[in-house]
């Protein structure tokens, strides 16, 4: 996939299976982190690397907000690319 927007986030979720979502064209995004906090993630968010719970990820697209329940894993972001490595 390569029609996202400038300067709004590529989301994607990536299990051992293969892919498990691919989102585009995000306006932003919250997610759950390992230390019970949450970090929201906008355009231009500076290269992080941190380990997410599971829970919910909430994200905003052009047709407003949702969420889908992700597995706990690894979040990298980078170049407005967000991606989450889950165990399953």
């Amino acid at each position: 996939m390569n029609s996202v927007k400038p300067n709004l986030l590529r989301v994607e979720v990536l299990s051992v299976a293969g892919t498990v979502l691919e989102l585009e064209n995000i306006h932003s995004i919250k997610v759950l982190l390992e230390d019970g906090s949450s970090i929201g993630i906008l355009p231009g968010h500076a290269p992080l690397i941190g380990a997410t719970a599971d829970g919910l990820l909430f994200y905003n697209d052009e047709e407003g907000k949702k969420s889908v329940y992700i597995n706990e894993g690894v979040l990298t972001i980078r170049d407005n690319i967000v991606s989450i490595l889950t165990t399953h």
